[in-house]
């Protein structure tokens, strides 16, 4: 097998793949999927793509609708930089076949999703991610210069003796062998850090594989406090292939609305925007209502909107929610807040360059300074798309500059472990990240994630399978979480200590 590449992309998402199709086909790509290649947290992105269209938005308005959503913690220049590509992003998709929903003008239909002020999301009804994905895969099997390796997983960055990235140490799932691949630029667009949570919407491949690669590289990661948990996912009693069903902000765009066990509008009063309100705001109102009543869910409801809108702009939702016995188009669905996005990252510019020379870093791995301490609903892909195109310019014209930290990090010693210090499992870490880094946080239930994630990491044995580097993977992304948000001392954006709070009323 040929290990000798001029690019390794360890990934298999849209920034991932916008990056191999960037690219002239004289470059010998090698293209990593853990699993299968359309296996991807993109492929389940419902809602769509945020670009300034057509008047009367502009690109002011979006981005001060991404810095309001940011609170305060956007790099406006990144936000400039990348929002201001929006349209050339949806025209450089619409080349390999993208079908966008269009009105009957045959202007792109556009919806609005919460944080907004505008209709700007470019769609395919609520599965957006999934038919952009498709259409890229097509692409991606009539380029003979990319090659799609299945069912590996790459292992750590490896390093030449003067500090650049020289590749990727990778270990093939079919046969269990590792070896070292080498290549001109090594990129890593794995996905976020959902699954060190007991309910994300990512998929299970989403063990924050590139974000470790990059800590363990000696990166520097950023914003790893601000989780973003999505107001609505849907609430049964399962999963639906290792992920929770997101019910797409667009559906509360399109007029449906939030209501309490007692049938109540809870969101009216709490923020201007009611249902529409940024999603950290959303998401702990939400939480809060559920703390009130005997039910752990509360309901969204469309069915007010006539039935064959609702099934023509939600079909998925429609058909998903119908096979579990909820008919969205004469009752509501029971929704409760569920981990979503990573809004932090590896410290990259947006062409995703890291600290480290010939390392690149795209996606929701990366962070670029777009989303600050929360994301505005559909920046993600386009902050792919951008990106990813963008860091092809750069391989082109030879990317070897190294970036200086935007942030250096607190340092906080963690506490002593407990002397009943659980048994390392992904289910006990579930139990910790879900009471003491979910949605509301205390300074104890952070100082004890600290001290028992410190610990196991200690004790962790060395890998040898997927599982077990994945394992280690979880527990490193799950103590950056937990590091960040202790050196976070103020509430803000999607990071809210209760703690905090109180200190700040009382003075």
């Amino acid at each position: 097998m040929n290990t000798e590449w001029d690019l390794i992309i360890a990934g298999n998402g849209l920034a991932a793949l916008t990056l191999a199709l960037s690219l002239p086909e004289s470059y010998r790509i090698a293209v990593l999927c853990k699993n299968r290649l359309q296996h991807s947290a993109s492929s389940h992105a419902q809602g769509g793509i945020a670009a300034v269209l057509y008047d009367p938005d502009t690109l002011e308005k979006h981005v001060a609708d991404t810095l309001t959503a940011g609170a305060g913690l956007c790099d406006e220049t990144a936000v400039r930089d990348i929002l201001a590509q929006g349209g050339q992003a949806i025209e450089w998709l619409l080349q390999f076949g993208v079908p966008f929903d269009r009105n009957s003008d045959g202007l792109l239909h556009l919806t609005r999703e919460g944080g907004h002020s505008m209709r700007r999301i470019a769609h395919i009804a609520d599965h957006t991610g999934k038919a952009v994905m498709e259409n890229l895969h097509h692409a991606l099997r009539n380029r003979a210069n990319i090659h799609v390796f299945e069912r590996h997983m790459a292992l750590e960055v490896l390093k030449n003796p003067e500090g650049s990235a020289c590749g990727l140490r990778v270990l093939s799932q079919e046969n269990g062998h590792t070896a070292e691949w080498h290549a001109r630029y090594t990129v890593l667009a794995g996905g976020g850090l959902g699954q060190i949570y007991p309910h994300t919407t990512t998929p299970p491949e989403c063990t924050g594989d590139s974000i470790a690669m990059a800590l363990r590289a000696g990166c520097t990661i950023e914003n790893a406090e601000f989780i973003q948990f999505h107001p609505t996912g849907l609430a049964l009693p399962h999963k639906t292939d290792g992920r929770t069903f997101l019910i797409s902000e667009a559906v509360r765009g399109e007029g449906g609305v939030l209501r309490n066990q007692q049938g109540e509008r809870f969101m009216l009063g709490q923020h201007p925007l009611a249902e529409l309100a940024p999603r950290d705001i959303v998401a702990r109102a939400i939480a809060r209502e559920i703390a009130k009543q005997n039910e752990p869910f509360v309901r969204l409801d469309i069915s007010h909107r006539p039935a064959e809108f609702v099934r023509s702009h939600f079909p998925s939702i429609y058909a998903h929610c119908l096979a579990n016995g909820i008919d969205i188009t004469r009752e509501a669905m029971p929704v409760c807040p569920v981990q979503h996005y990573t809004c932090g990252g590896v410290t990259t510019d947006t062409c995703g360059r890291t600290q480290i020379a010939n390392l690149f870093c795209l996606g929701e791995a990366a962070c670029t300074g777009l989303h600050g301490a929360n994301r505005l609903a559909s920046n993600s892909l386009l902050e792919c798309v951008v990106m990813a195109r963008k860091a092809a310019e750069r391989i082109e014209k030879g990317g070897k500059q190294i970036l200086l930290k935007r942030t250096e990090p607190s340092v906080h010693t963690p506490a002593n472990p407990p002397s009943n210090l659980p048994v390392f499992n992904r289910e006990n870490l579930h139990r910790l990240t879900a009471s003491c880094l979910g949605i509301l946080r205390n300074h104890n239930g952070l100082a004890e994630a600290q001290a028992v994630l410190n610990a196991w990491l200690n004790t962790l044995p060395e890998p040898q399978t997927a599982w077990e580097y994945e394992d280690r993977n979880l527990l490193l992304c799950a103590k950056a979480a937990a590091d960040a948000a202790v050196s976070r001392n103020r509430n803000v954006g999607a990071h809210f200590n209760t703690d905090c709070t109180a200190a700040e009323a009382a003075l």
